[in-house]
């Protein structure tokens, strides 16, 4: 039996992914995982149960209904309706966090994006390896043993969701200013992200 079908959706998921290459600075991506909830398009994270991450501008905004943005810069700064927001150290250390995570986050989309890209490439390459010698029944078994990098890699994008969910809950916690952004993420979110579909 041919799996040509699969195949061609293979390359489907590559083709976006390789949006993600460094032929420009325009981080343009759609990440597509094993859970495939969570999608970040022009560096904003969308799919997250209550709201969204805009990763730009060398800030991360935190965007829910009913609630201004809230902006997080690197140093741990948090600015609510282009207000600063007097935080303590330790508040400002756990924005620092999730600021860093959610920045991983898109790092790590361009990995799953370059990895997918080199899926594609490799792919094809078996596609037609297999077929010239006659053995198209094993094209399968080469696309499943290339996906593996491909896989890691999204469940690298889980991970940092979830460093991001714990830092959200903490803040949520001791920071009452960031209580209308502290269910953004929720714990089937980051469940669903790691879903696989083998």
């Amino acid at each position: 039996m041919h799996r040509v079908p699969l195949f061609a959706g293979v390359m489907a998921l590559c083709g976006l992914l390789a949006a993600c290459s460094d032929h420009s600075d325009n981080h343009d991506i759609t990440i597509v995982h094993s859970g495939g909830r969570i999608t970040v398009i022009n560096s904003t994270v969308t799919g997250l149960s209550r709201g969204r991450l805009h990763l730009g501008n060398g800030d991360v905004a935190v965007r829910t209904d009913g609630a201004p943005d809230a902006i997080i810069s690197a140093n741990g700064d948090l600015q609510i309706d282009q207000h600063p927001v007097a935080v303590d150290d330790a508040q400002r250390s756990l924005l620092k966090s999730y600021y860093s995570n959610a920045m991983l986050i898109l790092a790590d989309g361009i990995a799953t994006g370059k990895a997918g890209a080199a899926l594609g490439e490799e792919a094809a390459k078996s596609v037609v390896t297999r077929l010239a010698s006659g053995d198209p029944d094993k094209i399968q078994q080469d696309i499943d043993a290339k996906t593996k990098p491909l896989k890691e890699a999204a469940l690298k994008i889980c991970a940092d969701l979830g460093n991001v969910k714990n830092s959200q809950d903490q803040l949520a916690a001791t920071l009452p200013a960031f209580k209308p952004y502290g269910d953004i993420i929720s714990g089937s979110d980051v469940d669903d992200c790691k879903k696989s579909d083998d």
